[in-house]
């Protein structure tokens, strides 16, 4: 984590010209150019445990029908998405269990966005009847990493989910 920090803090001033720099030029005065202060990068330590969380609201809406969490981890089209699986799974009959394990780590970070980047160990998905208990469906795909890109954004006070994408050759 502090090599994060430390990566993200490097990036962020190695590219700021500061104020009063001559821009390349001599300056031939000895005198050093006073520079503004550089904002500090901003870090956002819950970014990652709210992506956990994400993952968690995700098995357990799917594996009850209930998406009433949904809007507290995601937004946007992807809570959209979330929330009609959900009742259409529902409309079916049916239940989806499984377990994703994340490994995420963050790519970038901004005030109001977030990127991640996360190679996440997937079991499942089960399917079941509501009715009987029954599973439905073939044998489960056997588990296996799949690699996911996330955005983030900062929303009502705390960060969601946005999108999640995966690659076509989605191999960690």
């Amino acid at each position: 984590m502090a090599s994060a920090a430390l990566v993200l803090c490097l990036s962020a001033t190695a590219c700021t010209k500061a104020a009063g720099a001559s821009g390349g030029h001599l300056n031939p005065t000895g005198r050093l150019p006073t520079a503004s202060p550089v904002a500090a990068p901003v870090f956002q330590p819950d970014v990652l445990a709210q992506y956990r969380r994400f993952h968690q609201v995700v098995e357990a809406g799917l594996a009850t029908g209930d998406s009433s969490q949904v809007p507290l981890v995601a937004t946007g089209s992807e809570a959209a998405f979330l929330k009609h699986e959900v009742a259409e799974n529902e409309r079916e009959g049916v239940i989806v269990r499984g377990h994703a394990v994340p490994h995420p780590h963050l790519a970038s970070v901004r005030p109001e966005e977030a990127q991640i980047v996360d190679c996440v160990m997937a079991a499942g998905p089960y399917t079941f009847r509501r009715d009987t208990g029954k599973r439905v469906g073939g044998e489960p795909p056997a588990p296996r990493h799949y690699l996911i890109y996330a955005a983030m954004t900062h929303s009502d006070g705390t960060w969601k989910v946005s999108s999640v994408a995966t690659p076509k050759d989605n191999r960690c």
